[in-house]
């Protein structure tokens, strides 16, 4: 009779305790993860996937794999990522500077509004200008100096995911001093930090979370940031609307997106778990001397955000004397 009640009691049990298991797993797939970065590895966009990664695997107890792609000014994740299947199982981890990349060459690899679906924010970041230390400069204004003093090998500047911001800096550097800098590019921003360092370029534009570690280990030094205000994490560093740029007053950031088709379940249910892992202690701790400030949103938050921010950057070059390039 015991075992005969014990059967019964574990057939009445099954149904309500199997439609739990189907919540707990969510519309993502069983199978494993893979989230794609445009950036060689140790740059800032690369340390942040992996960060997250790491929690986002013990959340959802499969193996996550960062796969980085460089190339393309950043936008070779949304590449594959167009071509992917729709299932939750690839993601890519793009940054804003490489979105606004489309408006500044004609051969960007993907539509940001049509050819990548959006998952959620990740949080914002200025752009840091910083110089090799060899030199010995310390402020911008002197290194504008610099330029007006030396021929045209000066005004190289390396490049990865830029492109806009450059086009725009040399626009108001060309009304207000005359000069104007040469963009070399770079498949990531490790490689241009180890040039500035060696003294074989002289300058570069990237995003702050890959410029500051170097600039605090005295390998290169960030003469400026855009953004409001200071980073909360290096103060000493003036803002670009201090040194006399207002037009270069910017906030950039990092998002995640999926392919293009993929169902809004999907979406939701890679927005929560991803809401979960970026909320981790860990997570805050490891970005924030990046100068990341982690901030998360919906699906439908990142998309305004990302039609938005293309306007802001069509009228900023339009202001700027240049027309977009779609």
């Amino acid at each position: 009779m015991k075992r005969r009640s014990l059967i019964a009691l574990g057939a009445l049990a099954a149904p309500a305790i199997i439609p739990v298991l189907a919540r707990a797993q969510g519309a993502l797939p069983n199978k494993s993860m893979r989230i794609f970065v445009g950036f060689e590895p140790g740059g800032g966009a690369d340390l942040t996937a992996r960060t997250i990664a790491t929690q986002l695997e013990r959340r959802l107890s499969r193996h996550i794999t960062v796969e980085n792609r460089p190339g393309s000014f950043g936008g070779m994740p949304g590449e594959v990522i167009k071509k992917a299947p729709p299932d939750g199982s690839q993601l890519a981890l793009l940054s804003s500077t490489s979105l606004v990349s489309r408006l500044a060459t004609k051969d960007f690899p993907f539509d940001p509004a049509k050819d990548i679906a959006p998952v959620m924010l990740v949080g914002n970041f200025s752009i840091a200008f910083a110089i090799s230390r060899s030199l010995g400069i310390t402020k911008f204004e002197d290194y504008l100096q610099w330029l007006k003093d030396g021929d045209a090998q000066r005004r190289k500047i390396a490049v990865s995911s830029n492109l806009a911001f450059v086009r725009v800096l040399n626009a108001l550097l060309s009304q207000a001093t005359g000069e104007t800098l040469q963009p070399v590019s770079y498949r990531g921003p490790v490689a241009a930090v180890s040039d500035l360092e060696q003294g074989r370029i002289p300058a570069t534009v990237n995003t702050v979370t890959s410029l500051l570690p170097a600039h605090r280990g005295g390998r290169i030094r960030i003469l400026m940031t855009t953004g409001a205000r200071r980073l909360a994490v290096a103060r000493d560093i003036p803002t670009s609307a201090e040194l006399g740029y207002p037009k270069l007053d910017m906030d950039e950031w990092f998002a995640f997106f999926a392919p293009p088709a993929t169902p809004p379940a999907i979406i939701a249910d890679l927005n929560k778990k991803l809401s979960l892992a970026i909320g981790d202690g860990a997570v805050q701790d490891d970005v924030r001397p990046l100068g990341l400030e982690i901030e998360t949103s919906t699906a439908e938050e990142l998309a305004a955000r990302v039609a938005s921010h293309q306007k802001a950057w069509e009228a900023r070059m339009k202001a700027a004397g240049m027309e977009p390039v779609l």
